[in-house]
């Protein structure tokens, strides 16, 4: 049944990506994950240790902030009405969740993880085709084959790398 279900989601998440591309300004995050990956420069690290400390002391001109600063009148979000903290923008935004800005962020520092631990096993780096899934022990139950690193400090942390077989299944 959850396989399923699965297929099901599949291509409903397909048919609205291809809808998405269509519109200019409302699909533009279908090229996030094929956005070119910005080189970190000396000049880029003092702007990037500022953001950093500014965001921990909450800092960053979010609309709470701006009212604060008496730059701005209304404090609240604007996809949910609720009010526009640092820590609301980052993680804690009903809509932004729902629409799964917090879920692609997560993925792409997973996928940046997966290509570290692949280098520094010797392995060629996965492929576009390849899937890495980030699970818990237990979560790895359900699938199926695929290349399982166990994070030796960490047990609970599995890395699985599949890598698409010739019928098109991963495995």
């Amino acid at each position: 049944m959850d396989l399923i279900i699965d297929e099901i989601r599949n291509k409903e998440d397909s048919t609205r990506v291809q809808k998405a591309v269509q519109q200019p300004q409302q699909g533009q995050w279908t090229s996030w994950d094929t956005a070119i990956q910005r080189s970190l420069t000396w000049n880029d690290i003092p702007l990037r240790i500022s953001f950093l400390i500014r965001s921990v002391y909450d800092l960053l001109p979010s609309n709470a902030n701006l009212v604060r600063w008496g730059k701005k009148g209304d404090p609240t979000c604007l996809l949910c009405q609720g009010r526009q903290t640092t820590v609301h923008v980052l993680s804690s935004c009903k809509v932004a969740l729902s629409q799964g800005r917090y879920t692609w962020r997560h993925n792409k520092v997973l996928q940046e993880l997966a290509s570290v631990i692949s280098t520094a096993k010797g392995e060629i780096h996965p492929s576009s085709t390849s899937s890495t899934v980030f699970t818990t022990e237990g979560g790895v139950k359900k699938w199926l084959g695929g290349s399982i690193t166990m994070n030796t400090h960490r047990k609970s942390l599995l890395v699985v790398f599949f890598s698409p077989l010739a019928d098109g299944y991963f495995g």
